[in-house]
C-alpha cells in the first residue's frame, strides 16, 4: 500500500499536515481527487505551479472572451497531431518560425 509520508491514502490529512512539495503525481492514486472533493476556492491560480498551462488569456465573467498576444515570438511546431487558431492580425516576430505539417491547420482569423 502506498503511503504520503507516514499517511495512508485512505487517512483523512489536514491541510495544516501537509508540507508544499510533499504530495506528487506519482503518489496520488487515479481517480483520487474529484470534482466532488474539491471545495470551492480551494484552488487558485496562485496556487497552481506555473509550469501547468491554464486556459489561456481571456476577458469577461467566465473568461467569455478569450484573447491571444498580437505577436509570437517564439518557434512554434505543429506536429500534424493538432489544429490551432488564433485571432490577427499577428505579427510573427523576426527570427521566429512557425511550422505546420501534414495533418495540421493553424487558422488566422
Amino acid at each position: 500500500m502506498p503511503y504520503i509520508g507516514n499517511v495512508s491514502p485512505f487517512e483523512s490529512v489536514g491541510t495544516s499536515e501537509l508540507k508544499d512539495g510533499s504530495v506528487t503525481t506519482a503518489k496520488i492514486v487515479d481517480n483520487a481527487v474529484t470534482t466532488a472533493k474539491i471545495t470551492d476556492g480551494s484552488v487558485t491560480a496562485a496556487k497552481i505551479n506555473s509550469a501547468v498551462a491554464l486556459g489561456g488569456p481571456s476577458l469577461g465573467t467566465n473568461s467569455v472572451i478569450r484573447t491571444n498576444s498580437k505577436v509570437i515570438d517564439e518557434n512554434i511546431t505543429f506536429t500534424g497531431n493538432e489544429n490551432g487558431s488564433s485571432v490577427g492580425p499577428i505579427t510573427v516576430a523576426s527570427g521566429r518560425v512557425i511550422t505546420v505539417a501534414s495533418g495540421s491547420t493553424w487558422v488566422v482569423l
